[in-house]
């Protein structure tokens, strides 16, 4: 069943278009920054790191603001404009700040949008809406983190105003924000008049009439200090407080201008108004300093002078020197995550956005949070955390933030007792994790969806969808494998591999006359078959999870005594439960076609109609079969995504190559890719089975899936699962990064032919290493920190 909310229909298969280029110049040899002025580009970046916009377009406004959201790990914010716009969601999240009220789920709740403001010559706004455009550039700075825009304006009577400016969301100080405006009257003198807005009105699913809804309720509207302005709003639910503050300054010639400063609470909108003189031709500086807290971080009493003491600092560092010491954080991440790639200037800076806007999100300080689906640029699946982030997200940070990895967790493990409720709420034993995680672990995962005409019915994704708690489990394992943190692994990840372990065993029924367990009424990642019986991924990865558990308590017994007891003592665990796990995954029942190696992704799959995929498109994309005009995907063998594919990505060690290919070539005839989680993992896959024709082609589809807005989507925000599979192609797929059964980094690269070289960082053990792959499949590998390693490359194991 497709993911859905509110009768949204989520990741609909879609016809490959064609690719277009990105447009990266005016003319040969022009850069985009050299769109901007001598002052704005000094401060921007080269074209691999710049994402343009160069003409403005209401319809695609949406879009743009999904693709320009900047993102500082604690809160994100979407590339409105500043003076508004007719189409638009200008919406800001802060990640932990979820609120359920009249919805149907606990969702990140739309908090007060500080963007605003709004220039006018005499009661005249000079806006993208409201004046004639005469030039107009907004981009996207990946390596800086910041947005960037010019726009030169003619008003109706004929007035020109030069408008251009950056905003950023500091990572150096993830409670300060800025926006600076150089503002320049082209043929005209006299007075601008400014405001300086904090919007409280703005709600959730803004432009969906049927669906609205606020979430937080005023608590103060009122003068930050002497001058600025303050909102102070409550979630309705928890009562949750968060406090905004702001000041704005108008500089010329290093002295501030603004004269006759009034604020006024209008309702939920906080404004302040002022005024500055121009002259023809003359440049004035306009810098909005600003600060978010909420009652997580600070009690509710201290916010407003929280707040106030944060944009006091802001101003007296100043926005440069902010602004740099931003620069510096994001000089830092990208020297861990950037992959370059030579040869293929589109692709490169394709995955490097998909890294951009992944790795912006993820937070390094707060164990309390988790990645969302759309990360923190849109509002679809409420900010909630899916199986998405264990195994599509997980690995990246694992390999290049892991101590961002290690917060994603402890999340998991500080929600381990709500996943216990869940479990007993539904009648099982242990720990099963919800479907959609949001701040407090139970199941946000909708019982009704909503069509657009009003009509609901019954969504059974959370009562049949039960492997990401398999998810969730791998994850433990994953990291651990990846980063070598035995200290997580003994005490919390083994806690929650216990809990899930247990799950497992009450999911399971014991057939007497097979004497078989089987796991019945579930849906696999395949969501358009459900519910069916042994599902082979979740049957597997159960099995798996018993399996892998048992081994770990034997291992804690014998060498981690310790660590053992107080495992003992949080769970109860017993020895008679372990034999019974034992039995339960030696009979686990993996169905397959029998006599051969053909894996059956659910009992009974083999016996509907044998539907094939025969037509691609000029991109080797999938046309959907005519068969199905005239019968439902569930009555016959074509799926929406990697089901077994997906299988074989994560347990490739236990399967050989005969069974790896065959049930590549058999699956991946049958599958749509209706989901953008899926064209990776067939890449990767084909990859590994030496299937290289459509690798390529799927990295392409996943890397630009968001820029091209290829599923007509992306004005719900970034497909967050899908940024990581782009990572895993380039690092597991075309690199061949994989950790062996003995441990061993190995690297066996499969470069395609547009590739020249490509070069990317991991850290493995404790070491933090540079790899470089030529086009011949040799590979370099230099350590930059750290002690020496062993590594096997294309088969050889060496010393670094």
């Amino acid at each position: 069943m497709e993911r859905k909310k509110r009768g949204r229909l989520f990741e609909s298969g879609m016809k490959q278009r064609n690719l277009p280029s990105i447009k990266l110049r005016k003319g040969a040899g022009e850069m985009i920054k050299d769109r901007f002025s001598e002052r704005l580009s000094k401060m921007l970046s080269s074209d691999d790191w710049m994402i343009l916009q160069d003409k403005y377009e209401p319809e695609e406004n949406l879009k743009f603001e999904s693709l320009f959201s900047l993102s500082n790990g604690y809160l994100g914010i979407r590339g409105s404009h500043e003076e508004g716009t007719k189409i638009t969601l200008p919406y800001l999240y802060i990640n932990g700040v979820f609120d359920k009220s009249e919805t149907f789920m606990r969702e990140l709740a739309t908090l007060p949008n500080w963007l605003g403001i709004k220039l006018y010559v005499e009661k005249e706004l000079i806006g993208i809406e409201d004046c004639e455009i005469l030039d107009f550039s907004r981009a996207l700075d990946m390596k800086h983190a910041l947005l960037a825009k010019r726009v030169l304006l003619r008003d109706k009577q004929g007035r020109e105003t030069l408008i251009e400016g950056i905003r950023f969301v500091s990572r150096a100080n993830v409670h300060r924000m800025g926006i600076k405006l150089y503002v320049t009257p082209m043929n005209y003198s006299g007075i601008i008049e400014v405001e300086s807005i904090i919007d409280g009105t703005i709600i959730n699913f803004y432009d969906a009439p049927r669906f609205k809804v606020k979430h937080t309720y005023m608590k103060a509207n009122e003068k930050l200090d002497e001058n600025g302005a303050y909102i102070e709003v409550a979630t309705r639910d928890n009562h949750l407080h968060v406090g905004t503050g702001c000041h704005i300054k108008a500089y010329k010639d290093g002295k501030d201008i603004l004269k006759n400063r009034m604020f006024s609470a209008f309702g939920e909108q906080a404004v302040e108004f002022s005024d500055f003189d121009v002259v023809e031709g003359e440049t004035v500086e306009i810098v909005k300093y600003v600060s978010m807290y909420t009652e997580r971080d600070v009690a509710k009493y201290a916010l407003h002078t929280n707040v106030k003491e944060e944009v006091d600092n802001f101003i007296y560092t100043g926005f440069e020197e902010e602004l740099a010491a931003h620069k510096a954080v994001y000089r830092d991440m990208w020297e861990k995550a950037d992959i370059r790639i030579e040869g293929d200037f589109e692709l490169d800076r394709a995955i490097r956005f998909n890294i951009f806007h992944l790795m912006s999100t993820g937070n390094e300080r707060d164990d309390r949070v988790n990645v969302g689906a759309k990360l923190l640029s849109g509002e679809e699946y409420g900010g909630h955390a899916f199986w998405d982030t264990e195994l599509f997200m997980l690995p990246f940070f694992s390999y290049v933030f892991p101590k961002t990895a290690r917060n994603l967790e402890t999340y998991r493990y500080r929600l381990l007792d709500a996943a216990r409720a869940n479990a007993e709420k539904n009648g099982y034993q242990g720990a099963q994790y919800p479907w959609e995680s949001a701040d407090d672990g139970t199941e946000q995962c909708p019982d009704w969806t909503i069509e657009p005409d009003g009509t609901c019915y019954r969504c059974y994704v959370a009562v049949y969808e039960h492997h990401v708690t398999a998810a969730v489990a791998y994850g433990v394992y994953d990291y651990v494998k990846i980063t070598k943190d035995w200290n997580f692994l003994f005490n919390k990840g083994a806690e929650i591999l216990t809990e899930t372990a247990r799950f497992w065993a009450s999911r399971c029924q014991y057939v007497a006359e097979k004497d078989r367990y089987e796991i019945n009424q579930v849906t696999g990642p395949d969501e358009w078959h459900e519910p069916v019986n042994n599902n082979l991924y979740t049957n597997y990865l159960a099995k798996w999870n018993l399996r892998y558990v048992i081994s770990l308590i034997d291992i804690l017994k014998k060498d981690h005594t310790e660590e053992y007891h107080k495992l003992i003592e949080k769970t109860g665990l017993t020895q008679e439960e372990i034999i019974k796990w034992q039995d339960v995954q030696e009979k686990m029942y993996l169905p397959r076609k029998e006599g051969t190696s053909l894996l059956e992704q659910f009992e009974g799959y083999f016996e509907l109609e044998n539907v094939v995929i025969e037509k691609y498109d000029e991109n080797d994309w999938p046309i959907r079969p005519e068969a199905l005009k005239n019968r439902r995907a569930r009555e016959t063998q074509i799926i929406k995504q990697a089901d077994v594919v997906m299988l074989l990505h994560l347990m490739g060690e236990e399967f050989d190559e005969e069974t790896k290919k065959l049930n590549y070539a058999y699956y991946e005839k049958r599958t749509l890719h209706g989901s953008s989680l899926s064209p990776s993992i067939y890449a990767i896959m084909g990859l590994k089975v030496g299937d290289n024709s459509k690798a390529y082609r799927y990295l392409r589809r996943a890397a630009f899936i968001d820029l091209l807005n290829l599923q007509k989507n992306t004005r719900e925000g970034i497909h967050a699962a899908n940024t990581g599979g782009v990572w895993q192609t380039v690092v597991f797929g075309f690199a061949g990064v994989a950790i062996g059964e003995d441990g061993i980094l190995s690297i066996r690269p499969n470069m395609p032919k547009e590739w020249e070289n490509l070069t990317f960082r991991i850290h493995y053990v404790d070491s933090w290493l540079e790899i470089r792959i030529s086009a011949d499949n040799s590979a370099l590998v230099k350590v930059l920190e750290g002690d020496h390693i062993t590594v096997r490359i294309n088969g050889e194991t060496v010393e670094v």
